[in-house]
């Protein structure tokens, strides 16, 4: 059979086909049209879509159905549908028209501009058109702050409004130059047209409440307030806004009958009763808030979940009263009660599962907070145990993790944490450390920086951001970070103060000026705003030639703070620089005769005296203030310092041995007894007193660097070396001289003489004066095999140490005795006695 004669049924079968989707096509869309008159809209949407499956082009289907959408309330759907037909309809002004419409009661200005031009510019004369232009042009006379053509599309707006009064578009027009005119009152009437138009919009209410609370109507402003609740009763922010105008208006007793009214019976879910409780604890103290639980719990004694959630919340409650062990106590009792209640099989066996696992959370967080890490850490395996991906208890891990110096585990156990809920900014904070602790200072930036972010820029993540940019000398980048926390929270006075600091700081007086003028709106209700307000403006004085004057603002705020120490010091400083010593005493000897027993002011007088030269006097009033408050550490260091300059060192250890007895726990005191060890060459004591201020606070990078430093100096075994390589991991990409001095000697001594050597070059150009620097640079070269540079060194060094009876000495010499040997000869003594330079406390 000839090709030519076997097209001719597959043809015939084709047009079947489309005839036959062509008639399916009609058919739905008929059925679309009829139920749509029926007011059946669901179906009739269902209809329309079927449609497509035959003749996706088909114009009317797709407008039905986007103009069913539309009636629906599926703005975004329809807008969908509306785009398609202007995709394949382009020229077509009407799909056009009803997309602009949407747009501009969006306010989706750019979508409006590019979909109504079109139908303003084509010249149609239909209403919607008419609407459009008005709509667009007001916004434009706006943006331009063009009076009369806003003026002019009112008039336009208004006399829509006379012919189809339910037009939204020109109502907005008309309201927004209303409010905007200074008369919000009189947009009452076009506001409350709007919410009959548009009962569902919320943007209508909120502007209507926002007018009556300004106006002063209290009743009417409470009665609007309770119309929006009946109206959006699951809005949280109309909840909240209520609760809050009752706060405001001091009707406790109106918020707590709504919140219970929120929160249903007292054995329902424990989020709304807990709402209850803050704001009881808020209007009528702590002690009422702990009856209330008090009450719910025994009220919740047949729901094991309930009991144990409330039970947590009143042991939450003595803890933070003081009454820490019977805190504990009730928590374990509580735990105890709900485990032993606790059925697999049961149908809120999962709910209870959870609760238990916070509060064993909350258990060992008040754990760790006491020291006890080995009952913490217990209480958190068992948690992981059953759920391996509980926030809470990933998170503590880490944080235990970080203090033991192992912070790739931490940071595998707080990912995990971060896959669960990316937005815990506790979880980034404790996340950026550890990389910190590694040494990876961009991740840790990386970290902190999606903090701030996830925190909208709040100012605990703000600020720890800043002080990681200016750690790193990065202040344009701290300034930005500032300026967006201070934008997020304009009356915070800590964001406030850090902005003003750095201003000072690059003389941005205008910054300054600024963040005092905030400081200033919010100090009537705030004491640290006025209190930080007042120190700006004197500081600003203080740099003007207006010295006097900022003084005398200082001294007025050290007076009606009760002799604030800070001022005071502030002001004696100021003297002090300038010359004016007479005058510092006499300010000072005027306080000190009005408060005669103040220690601040006793410490800051015996600072004067020594600056007067009277050493004497200086020294019989720090034993004065330490016989009155023994140990006290600012005078120990004032009198331990001056002893020892007067080469009176076996006195200022015994008034340093005194101040510990009496204070034991002071970590300034255990400080400067491992800095007086290491003088001594007692290192093995000093490296026992930096063991202890490390366990108790491994962040603290000094001790971490001085503890890392005698452990490579004192110790030859490899536990110690390992030790100190865990502990000044986090020295890594550091720029501080005597850090990259620590760090570079210890990968010296692990064998790695390359990046021994990227760190004590710049550690000896920052410290060319520390013979140990030096010594540990000429070290490497040599075993780098340049043996000019590592004669260099080491001479510098061995001249620096002078007559000291150090290893390092004798480690120098046999290696100068060497270089001209064969070079495993000139290093094998490298390893021998180490040293390096512990940072200044």
């Amino acid at each position: 059979m000839p090709f030519r004669f076997l097209l001719i049924p597959a043809l015939a079968l084709a047009l079947a086909a489309c005839n036959s989707s062509e008639e399916r096509a009609a058919e739905f869309f008929r059925s679309g049209l009829e139920l749509r008159e029926e007011g059946d809209l669901n179906r009739a949407a269902i209809e329309f879509r079927n449609v497509f499956r035959y003749d996706g082009e088909h114009r009317d289907a797709r407008l039905n159905l986007a103009e069913i959408l539309l009636e629906q309330g599926k703005v975004p759907e329809a807008y969908g549908q509306y785009l398609r037909l202007s995709e394949q309809y382009p020229d077509d002004l009407d799909i056009r028209t009803a997309m602009a419409l949407i747009a501009i009661e969006a306010r989706q200005w750019d979508e409006a501009e590019r979909h109504g031009r079109m139908v303003v510019d084509g010249g149609v004369d239909t209403l919607d058109a008419r609407v459009v232009g008005v709509g667009l042009d007001y916004r434009a006379a706006v943006a331009a702050e063009d009076a009369e053509a806003g003026a002019e599309a009112v008039a336009r707006a208004r006399a829509i409004l006379e012919e189809a009064p339910d037009r939204i578009i020109p109502r907005q027009v008309v309201i927004a130059d209303q409010v905007e005119g200074g008369d919000p009152a009189a947009a009452l009437d076009d506001i409350d047209a709007a919410i009959a138009a548009r009962p569902d919009a919320i943007d209508y209410q909120m502007l209507k409440l926002q007018i009556l609370a300004q106006g002063g109507d209290d009743d009417a402003t409470e009665a609007h307030l309770r119309a929006m609740f009946d109206r959006f009763p699951d809005n949280q922010e109309v909840q909240s806004t209520l609760i809050a105008w009752y706060v405001r208006n001091d009707d406790f007793d109106a918020a707590e009958a709504f919140l219970r009214e929120l929160a249903g019976p007292d054995t329902g879910e424990t989020a709304g009763h807990l709402a209850v409780i803050r704001l009881i604890e808020q209007a009528r103290g702590r002690d009422a808030a702990m009856a209330e639980v008090a009450r719910l719990a025994e009220a919740n004694e047949g729901d094991v979940a309930n009991s144990l959630f409330y039970r947590s919340l009143e042991a939450s409650y003595r803890f933070d009263g003081g009454e820490a062990e019977d805190a504990i106590a009730a928590l374990q009792a509580a735990l105890e009660t709900a485990e032993a209640a606790r059925d697999p099989e049961a149908e809120d066996a999962a709910a209870l599962g959870t609760e238990i696992r916070r509060v064993k959370g909350l258990l060992a967080q008040i754990l760790l907070s006491r020291g006890d890490v080995v009952g913490a850490r217990a209480l958190v395996e068992e948690v992981l145990a059953e759920d391996s991906t509980d926030v809470v208890a990933l998170r503590l891990r880490g944080a235990m993790l970080i203090e033991d110096d192992r912070p790739d585990e931490a940071i595998v156990d707080l990912r995990r944490a971060l896959d669960q809920d990316p937005r815990q900014t506790d979880v980034l904070l404790l996340l950026a450390e550890a990389h910190g602790r590694n040494g990876n200072r961009e991740l840790m930036g990386e970290r902190l920086a999606t903090a701030v972010q996830v925190s909208g820029a709040a100012p605990r993540e703000s600020l720890r951001y800043v002080r990681y940019l200016l750690d790193d000398d990065r202040a344009a980048a701290a300034r930005t970070v500032l300026a967006d926390a201070r934008e997020a929270n304009p009356r915070n006075v800590d964001i406030l103060v850090e902005t003003a600091r750095l201003a000072l700081r690059e003389d941005a007086l205008g910054t300054v000026r600024s963040a005092l003028a905030d400081l200033e709106r919010i100090a009537d209700a705030d004491p640290a705003a006025a209190r930080a307000a007042t120190s700006l403006r004197s500081a600003l004085l203080l740099r003007s030639d207006r010295r006097e004057e900022g003084l005398a603002m200082l001294a007025e705020q050290a007076g009606a703070a009760g002799e604030d120490a800070r001022s005071v010091l502030a002001i004696v400083q100021a003297r002090l620089a300038a010359g004016e010593i007479a005058e510092a005493r006499t300010y000072l000897d005027d306080l000190r005769a009005q408060s005669p027993d103040s220690a601040d002011l006793r410490l800051i007088d015996a600072a004067l005296l020594a600056a007067e030269g009277d050493l004497e006097g200086s020294e019989a009033t720090l034993r004065a203030i330490l016989e009155d408050v023994p140990g006290a550490p600012e005078a120990v260091r004032l009198l331990y310092g001056q002893l020892n300059a007067q080469g009176r060192a076996e006195e200022a250890s015994e008034v340093l041995a005194t101040a510990l007895k009496a204070q034991p726990d002071s970590r300034a005191l255990r400080m400067m007894r491992a800095g007086e060890l290491e003088l001594a060459g007692e290192l093995d004591a000093a490296i026992e007193v930096y063991d202890g201020l490390y366990e108790s606070n491994s962040g603290d990078i000094v001790v971490a660097n001085n503890l890392a430093s005698l452990l490579t100096t004192h110790r030859e075994d490899e536990a110690s070396l390992e030790r100190a390589s865990a502990v000044a991991q986090r020295l890594r990409g550091t720029q501080v001289p005597a850090f990259q001095d620590t760090y570079g000697w210890i990968a010296h001594r692990r064998g790695d003489y390359g990046e021994a050597l990227s760190y004590l070059e710049p550690a000896a150009e920052g410290l060319p004066s520390n013979p140990l620097v030096n010594f540990h640079l000429g070290m490497t070269y040599a075993r780098l095999d340049r043996p000019d540079e590592a004669r260099d060194r080491l001479e510098r060094a061995l001249e620096l140490f002078g007559e000291a009876q150090v290893p390092q000495v004798a480690m120098a010499r046999d290696t100068l005795a060497q270089l001209d040997a064969a070079p495993t000869e000139a290093t094998d003594a490298v390893d021998g006695a180490d040293g390096d330079a512990p940072a200044a406390d």
